[in-house]
């Protein structure tokens, strides 16, 4: 598993042993302002999205748990339908776009298919050209299918694949900024931070996470926290477990990271 930051704030993101990669609902939830039951409960019930679920066991703060993941494939056709109106404003004008360009997308997809012109539909001269519009959306479909029937062999190159990322990243690898192992450890202390701020403040959870992860980036003046340097990871730890000493009157103790 691996904290990347999606929509300004960090997203667990886990990769399956196929090479499917899946994104924590809980995070994303949190980074746009919505409850992440009632989303989940809304998946579970999309016949087609329903299929990007998994439940997988992750380490939290408090141990292994398991928690919902979507598929990543899945997080544009789930994120453009959700109600944006609590998120930021900066989130809610990037879903706007996104969802205005999904839309342009998957028209020109069919218009290039159905050999008829892309963009605004005033490009169509001739109203009759439109009954080759539904033989595109059949060609898209058989093309679908036949893409998801070499998922196996394509799963199969991308470990090949990720197996010699692994190895270049071992050779390149620059001490500059935070290393996998120390992201990993600070993603678990704010988890901590922030379910302490959710009961002793009476803060929702979206609101403990943004604000968590919104005092950390403003201290190391970083757009995400990714790019905290990495000599700055002792004061970041150390940061974190006095907040929520403040907060608790505890310590907060995690199995400590090795720092590599």
């Amino acid at each position: 598993t691996l904290a990347v930051t999606f929509f300004e704030q960090p997203v667990l993101a886990a990769r399956i042993a196929d090479g499917t990669i899946f994104l924590s609902m809980r995070d994303l939830c949190a980074a746009v302002g919505l409850d992440a039951r009632s989303q989940v409960r809304r998946l579970r019930a999309d016949e087609d999205l329903r299929d990007g679920l998994q439940r997988l066991r992750v380490t939290t703060a408090g141990g292994p748990q398991d928690q919902d993941f979507l598929i990543l494939e899945f997080v544009p056709a789930w994120i453009t339908g959700v109600n944006r109106n609590r998120a930021s404003v900066a989130v809610r004008e990037r879903l706007r776009y996104l969802r205005l360009f999904s839309i342009r997308e998957v028209y020109n997809a069919i218009a290039r298919t159905a050999g008829l012109p892309e963009g605004p539909s005033n490009e169509i001269e001739d109203l009759e050209d439109l009954q080759r519009y539904d033989l595109g959306i059949e060609a898209l479909a058989q093309r679908q299918a036949a893409l998801e029937s070499s998922q196996d062999r394509a799963r199969e190159a991308w470990r090949e694949h990720e197996q010699r990322i692994r190895a270049l990243e071992a050779q390149l690898n620059q001490p500059a900024v935070l290393s996998v192992s120390q992201r990993g450890h600070i993603y678990q202390l704010v988890q901590a931070w922030a379910q302490a701020r959710i009961e002793h403040e009476q803060v929702s959870s979206a609101t403990a996470f943004v604000g968590c992860w919104g005092a950390i980036k403003t201290r190391y003046k970083v757009a995400k926290y990714e790019h905290i340097p990495s000599q700055q990871y002792e004061d970041c730890v150390d940061y974190i477990k006095r907040a929520y000493l403040r907060m608790t009157g505890q310590e907060l103790r995690l199995p400590d990271s090795d720092g590599a």
